[in-house]
């Protein structure tokens, strides 16, 4: 029910079965515009009479009181809270968002409780704090301190248009390049005799990392119950990206005999049915991969050395980006959805040039594999 003042136009009370409250109505630039002043009984008739006295007294002058409120909000969101919204609205994975939050609080914490439309209207702040980043810490944190700093602003935009424009567009970004990796004949020959005489879960995992390309976290947080031998395929529940990106990877004949090792080599493991890569650490599965012993090739490079053969072997680079799940890149991509049967020959192609430049002989049904020589 809306109850109109019988002195005061324009002033109104509203009545719903849950609350009542005091609005007030008038032309605002040639538009009409209600806002509302409060809630009974927290405001009571004489303090909204008077609230309403005032404001429709600025909205007969042009200003618009739901749009200064909108503003006012804009000027009083910061970065912690452009964070937390930034965090529940996306699919991320724990990673990822600890990964946001560690950036934030290592680097930014003195700007995490500023607003935003503070830290937008000081662009040459930007600047000097990427610097500053840059001197102590390097050029690769300082960018993707930066990049992150870039995706907070402009969720807080979407929520506040209102904001300056993201002063991130200051900052003079060293634009690194993807590092090289050497994946000479010499190189990947001594790296197959060095990985056999590692401890056989490490080697098993490094292996494994070469054979597919895999990212680190979802090579190691690799579980049993996520892979079908029969099937010649391990599920990847959540890799980079998120559950959203979950893939099916296919098994060649060589990654079969090595993951059916891993699990027929511990009873623990089968019976507890945790981890593929387990390990006495607090996660219970390898977490660090660093190997002196290989020379360098170890985590995200062996990344780089399975494109690069695989590509060699004659896998077509369509077929590379499933087998690595690299995010659609256009619209053509979108439309294209290939099976695991699919993609499994590839995978076998790269699996026996990749064991060969590695100086490495498997035989079906047998595991670990020796050297040609």
């Amino acid at each position: 029910m809306l109850y109109a003042d019988s002195e005061m136009r324009g002033f109104y009370l509203i009545v719903t079965p849950t609350k009542r409250g005091f609005y007030v109505q008038s032309l605002v630039n040639g538009r009409q515009v209600r806002t509302k002043l409060g809630d009974h009984p927290a405001m009571d008739a004489k303090q909204a009479r008077d609230a309403a006295r005032k404001t429709l007294v600025d909205m007969r002058a042009g200003a618009n009181p739901n749009e200064e409120r909108r503003k006012a909000r804009a000027r009083g969101i910061t970065l912690r809270e452009s964070l937390d919204l930034h965090l529940a609205a996306k699919p991320l994975s724990p990673r990822t968002k600890e990964d946001y939050r560690y950036n934030c609080e290592q680097y930014l914490e003195d700007w995490l409780d500023k607003p935003l439309a503070e830290l937008g209207a000081d662009r040459a702040g930007m600047r000097e704090r990427h610097r500053r980043i840059t001197e102590r810490h390097g050029a690769p944190s300082a960018d993707n301190v930066f990049r992150i700093f870039r995706a907070l602003y402009n969720r807080g935009l979407r929520e506040h248009p209102d904001l300056p424009p993201n002063p991130t567009a200051n900052v003079d970004y060293h634009g690194l390049r993807r590092r090289k990796v050497d994946v000479e004949a010499e190189r990947l020959l001594a790296w197959g005799k060095a990985v056999l005489g590692l401890h056989p879960v490490r080697r098993d995992l490094h292996l494994f990392m070469m054979l597919t390309g895999m990212r680190r976290t979802s090579a190691c947080e690799a579980r049993p119950e996520d892979l079908d031998l029969c099937a010649a395929r391990l599920h990847v529940p959540k890799p980079k990206g998120g559950s959203t990106r979950a893939f099916d990877l296919p098994l060649s004949a060589v990654l079969v005999d090595l993951l059916g090792h891993r699990l027929n080599e511990s009873p623990k493991l089968q019976r507890k049915a945790r981890w593929l890569f387990p390990a006495e650490s607090e996660s219970g599965h390898v977490a660090e991969v660093a190997q002196h012993e290989l020379d360098g090739l170890t985590g995200h490079a062996l990344r780089h050395c399975f494109s690069t053969l695989a590509v060699r072997a004659g896998v077509p680079l369509l077929e590379l980006k499933y087998l690595l799940n690299h995010a659609a890149g256009n619209v053509t991509m979108g439309y294209i959805h290939v099976g695991v049967e699919h993609l499994a020959k590839h995978q076998e192609t790269a699996s026996r040039y990749i064991l060969g430049a590695l100086g490495l002989m498997h035989e079906p049904g047998t595991w670990p594999p020796k050297l040609t020589e």
